[in-house]
């Protein structure tokens, strides 16, 4: 039976709900390259922090740097003590669930963000330096994974961990660029403004900076403006060197036009992700501890309970009955365990690249009217998959590079 023309055979949801997306976008996080990557990222970050720590001396304004992403953020202080009266409500916590892509964003930019409270100098020039180098480490990590989510999203083909870091490093430049420019002119507009706030210790100067205000007050938006491009818009700056492949002043201009032309938008885009985060993060946790929960258990009912305790199964350190041969092998059970769970804890970094690079491609379509299939390649890149069509003289498409198929006989 022939189905009438207008009969609803399936339905492109993806069509109709476009931000689906972001749900491909947690599928590429789940890769294990990304995860490595991810993992690989913070390992560097983590040691470029502790040298920049030990190399001033004493300062111990990164300490709070090194813990994981926080997928909660308290709402209120916890109370431990009793309640004086019947009537006094007990509040045993109060936390606001953040997710995965939020998470990330904080852990991300928390350096500069310990600047905004106006440390010491000597912890000032601590943060500026880690958050220098978290954005030398990102610019490379954090493009790889951004470049294999953008491969993914649009061609529906996936790129090497080698293959990403190359990319990554052809971009490298403009992504750190494209920060460095917003914050140098932000420092250019803001300069003015303290070299003022000096004068203002003389009577003289309030009288004329009085006169002058309305100057001060659009540099002030200016720095604002920049401010909040940077802080909001630099993740889809990035997104834009993954996808387009273009230079900084390119990954700026959209970054700022995206974000102020749709930011409801945009809310909404990260809404959604931050949704999706959730569910993403509790499946990687639940893997993770049952992964190990299931090793740690199976290897006991061999080794004995007494035993892997002496090994340092129950997180009390190894035992002096073990002899440092065994220490060797103890210190590596409990390296690849970290390595399980720091891929749980740390997810939330291999989570926000490819729901930043979803996002971008969003807005891209809404704004630009651009096709979230188009993607720009690199010379001579490669990626897993079959080859792209070429046309032959006969309009027949080949696979390129193939020996073009032989024409068929006369008669």
């Amino acid at each position: 039976m022939t189905p009438s023309p207008h009969q609803l055979s399936s339905v492109r949801w993806s069509a109709i709900f476009p931000w689906l997306i972001l749900v491909r976008a947690a599928r590429v996080s789940l890769m294990v390259r990304v995860i490595i990557l991810a993992l690989l990222g913070v390992a560097a970050t983590h040691g470029g922090w502790r040298l920049i720590d030990s190399t001033l001396q004493g300062s111990q304004s990164l300490q709070s740097l090194e813990r994981a992403p926080q997928i909660s953020i308290p709402l209120m202080p916890e109370r431990h003590e009793p309640p004086t009266t019947f009537n006094e409500p007990v509040i045993v916590s109060a936390r606001m669930t953040t997710g995965a892509f939020l998470s990330a964003w904080h852990w991300l930019g928390r350096p500069f963000g310990l600047l905004a409270l106006r440390p010491t100098l000597q912890e000032s020039v601590t943060l500026a330096l880690a958050g220098v180098w978290s954005v030398a480490v990102w610019a490379l990590f954090g493009g790889a994974i951004a470049r294999i989510a953008a491969v993914y999203l649009t061609y529906g083909e996936t790129l090497g961990p080698i293959a990403a870091i190359r990319a990554a490093a052809r971009t490298w430049l403009a992504a750190i660029g494209a920060i460095g420019f917003v914050a140098l002119a932000m420092l250019v507009v803001a300069l003015p403004l303290v070299i003022a706030g000096a004068l203002l210790r003389f009577d003289l100067m309030v009288l004329l900076m009085g006169m002058a205000w309305i100057v001060a007050l659009l540099c002030g938006a200016i720095v604002a403006i920049l401010a909040v491009g940077l802080a909001f818009g630099w993740p889809l700056m990035w997104a834009t060197s993954a996808v387009e492949r273009t230079d900084a002043f390119d990954a700026i201009s959209r970054g700022f036009a995206y974000l102020f032309q749709r930011p409801l938008q945009l809310l909404f885009y990260v809404f959604v992700a931050s949704l999706i985060g959730v569910l993403a993060q509790v499946a990687v946790s639940a893997a993770v501890t049952a992964t190990t929960t299931a090793t740690h258990w199976c290897v006991a009912l061999g080794a004995g309970q007494g035993r892997t305790s002496d090994l340092g199964f129950d997180h009390q350190g190894v035992s002096d009955d073990v002899d440092s041969v065994g220490e060797i092998g103890a210190g590596g059970i409990e390296f690849w365990t970290s390595v399980a769970q720091g891929a749980s804890s740390y997810f939330p970094l291999a989570f926000f690249w490819p729901a930043v690079t979803a996002i971008y491609l969003l807005l891209r379509r809404e704004i630009d009217g651009t096709e979230m299939t188009e993607v720009v390649f690199d010379e001579g890149e490669s990626f897993r998959g079959l080859k792209p069509l070429t046309p032959t003289a006969s309009g027949v498409p080949q696979i390129e590079g193939s020996a073009a198929a032989p024409a068929p006989p006369s008669k």
